[in-house]
């Protein structure tokens, strides 16, 4: 779990003793004020009940600093650190190879002084040579309004791309490459060091090698952590086949990752 999470966990925590001291203070208090005319006993009840009411609104103004400094604070003193995943590029490989299958072969021999030889021999003559690489490009596209100020890092960094039917980037529930045609949407998990809020990034979704979707952002996150991205083809039911998604980090391709939708994955060459 990211230290960012334990400090949201620890927040809500110190919220809820809050509200709970509050409460007691406060029954604490109307309890005293129905006691007998003993002065010490209902100055005693009353002293227990504001010291409930302090004790609560401390920990609520704890809790609110937590939330508002927590998150920052962590970053700063314990920025998380990914390491990139190298991710190999297909290259087509000759699947073929022509092979010499029919040779002439002399049929009739005549006496030593005359040999009818061999009149045809097929030889290979060509093999295909791989020639072309597959490397993600960003497409034209447009831009959100406003006025970009933040450069993209160009140390910028993601690793850990898993696709997953569930947002939960501190577990592995969901995760996997193959889903149903009726999920709701597929999301694109991943850990991240040295970006910047305000940097744009795109992520983009193709199907058979083919854009469907083109999503791009300026970066609203700290510096490092994780994120996501999704897609749920516009609410309709999939169509079978092979998926992937690219993260782009301004221009340059930072992962990319495949997936499948009701069919059996096909291992690459």
């Amino acid at each position: 779990m990211a230290l960012e999470t334990y400090v949201t966990l620890m927040a809500a925590l110190m919220s809820l003793g809050g509200v709970l001291s509050l409460l007691s203070g406060a029954n604490a208090l109307l309890r005293s004020r129905q006691r007998g005319n003993l002065f010490r006993v209902r100055r005693q009840a009353m002293l227990a009940a504001w010291r409930n009411l302090a004790a609560g609104i401390f920990l609520l103004m704890a809790a609110g600093a937590a939330w508002w400094l927590g998150p920052p604070l962590v970053t700063r003193l314990a920025p998380p650190t990914a390491t990139p995943t190298v991710t190999a590029t297909r290259t087509p490989t000759p699947s073929h190879t022509a092979t010499p299958r029919i040779s002439a072969t002399p049929s009739i021999t005549f006496t030593p002084s005359e040999t009818l030889p061999p009149t045809q021999t097929l030889t290979p003559t060509e093999t295909l040579t791989p020639t072309v690489t597959r490397t993600p490009a960003l497409p034209s596209i447009l831009f959100p309004p406003g006025t970009l100020t933040v450069t993209p890092p160009a140390d910028g960094v993601i690793a850990n791309l898993r696709l997953s039917f569930l947002n939960e980037c501190g577990s592995n529930r969901g995760v996997g490459d193959t889903f149903a045609a009726n999920v709701a949407g597929v999301y694109a998990l991943f850990d991240y060091d040295g970006w910047l809020p305000g940097a744009r990034w795109t992520n983009v979704w193709l199907f058979n090698e083919r854009i469907v979707y083109v999503e791009t952002l300026l970066w609203d996150g700290s510096t490092g952590g994780c994120g996501f991205a999704d897609y749920d083809n516009a609410g309709q039911p999939w169509s079978a086949g092979t998926y992937e998604v690219q993260i782009f980090l301004g221009d340059r391709w930072v992962g990319s990752s495949r997936f499948f939708i009701g069919v059996t994955p096909t291992p690459l060459p």
